[in-house]
């Protein structure tokens, strides 16, 4: 019996400094290093390049460097760095509208960006490549006419506010330039502002 009783005493004393110093190394879940990203911007600038009369004598315009932006795709964020990485495939355009057709302008940008987290702001720098940019014009009496333009690189500055958990909103200036496909040295100035806001999962 105080055999047995020792053996028991000694497996305590081994048991549970062991058990206690897990409890104690084990961390909490940390945040996961790849998350989901989408994203939604409305931007502003760039040359103008098309301009529709309405009859009532209102007019507008589509520009290189609007209108509304949506993608998604990657937020890597490596565990203990100040830094995240930012990989997103988008699609930007601007058209307008009118009873006899419509005008149109799309590119979809392929975007790399990397942040510098501080609290709750981060600081982005990156590239946009834009692929298949071109303008398509489509009114009654007039033949259907697309423009083309080369695949063109930009960069992106960015800000963002994390305005609540895994939700951003900021500023960004895109600067960027396109150049006509049929046309040698024609080039559009597609430099913009824009709005924009994030949501990580």
């Amino acid at each position: 019996m105080q055999g047995l009783f020792r053996s028991i005493t000694l497996a305590s004393a081994v048991i549970l400094p062991v058990a206690a110093q897990a409890q104690v190394s084990s961390p909490a879940s940390p945040e996961p290093v790849f998350r989901g990203i989408v994203n939604a911007a409305v931007t502003d600038g760039g040359d103008d390049l098309a301009k529709v009369q309405f009859k009532n004598a209102s007019s507008e315009k589509i520009k290189a460097g609007s209108l509304l932006m949506l993608g998604g795709g990657v937020l890597i964020q490596p565990r203990g760095s100040a830094f995240s990485y930012q990989l997103t495939a988008n699609y930007h355009f601007d058209s307008i509208t009118a009873k006899n057709g419509d005008a149109s302008f799309d590119r979809f940008p392929l975007e790399a960006l990397v942040f510098y987290n501080n609290g709750q702001h981060r600081f982005g720098v990156g590239v946009s490549h834009h692929l298949s940019p071109e303008v398509e014009f489509d009114f009654d009496d007039f033949a259907k006419e697309t423009v083309e333009f080369d695949d063109a690189t930009g960069f992106v500055v960015e800000y963002n506010y994390e305005f609540s958990e895994r939700v951003w909103l900021g500023l960004r200036h895109t600067s960027i330039t396109y150049e006509v496909s049929d046309i040698s040295g024609a080039e559009v100035d597609g430099d913009h502002f824009g709005l924009t806001a994030h949501f990580a999962f």
